[in-house]
């Protein structure tokens, strides 16, 4: 099973905040851009399925670039029209539009509009460690992709993601040397796919 990005579910007690929804977006207006190192493991039934680690940089409006390097190489691309995936082990691309499904996955959390949160999820605020600030969000739509998220801060800077997917399995993204607000520009966001692949090409 080859990885796309995702978090892992975290049960924690739940604190009553009417403006749960308000101050994650705040937080994530400030999020211009981000871009750094993510490490990646995945579990089922307590059991470990994956563990991964490449580089990943998001910009809004919905564009990201998320390369995973080990244990094998996999390049998921968005330039905000379409998104790209790329798999040279299997020397295939598949192009396909993205759309409204696309940009509610964890992936465009940070890259989305962030005004449109509260639409998309219900949103909580949880308990976090060593002063870490933790939101819940539960998709609103009846066949979502996840069943929860979080979203993990310091400070300023998202810190983890955690999910737990309609598979049942559980994945926690930490993030590494995150640069914030940085100009990336548009050629991380760019794909030209290599001579050879063979490209898919997937409709809405």
């Amino acid at each position: 099973m080859r990885v796309l990005m995702t978090g892992l579910l975290c049960c924690l007690p739940v604190l009553a905040s009417a403006g749960a929804v308000e101050a994650l977006v705040e937080r994530l207006e400030a999020l211009k851009s981000m871009e750094g190192r993510f490490e990646q493991r995945t579990e089922q039934d307590g059991s470990r399925v994956q563990q991964a680690r490449g580089t990943m940089v998001v910009a809004r409006p919905n564009r990201f670039r998320w390369q995973t390097t080990e244990p094998f190489e996999q390049l998921v691309v968005s330039d905000g029209d379409q998104v790209w995936v790329h798999d040279p082990g299997l020397q295939q691309v598949v192009i396909r539009p993205l759309d409204d499904q696309i940009s509610k996955t964890p992936a465009l959390l940070f890259g989305g509009r962030p005004e449109t949160v509260g639409e998309s999820f219900q949103v909580e605020r949880v308990n976090g460690d060593k002063g870490q600030v933790i939101y819940r969000l539960k998709p609103r739509d009846e066949e979502p992709l996840f069943s929860h998220l979080e979203v993990a801060f310091d400070g300023k800077k998202p810190v983890s993601m955690r999910l737990k997917d309609a598979l049942g399995q559980r994945t926690r993204i930490e993030f590494r040397e995150l640069q914030l607000n940085t100009e990336p520009g548009s050629k991380p966001f760019s794909f030209e796919p290599p001579e050879g692949a063979d490209v898919i090409r997937q409709q809405r």
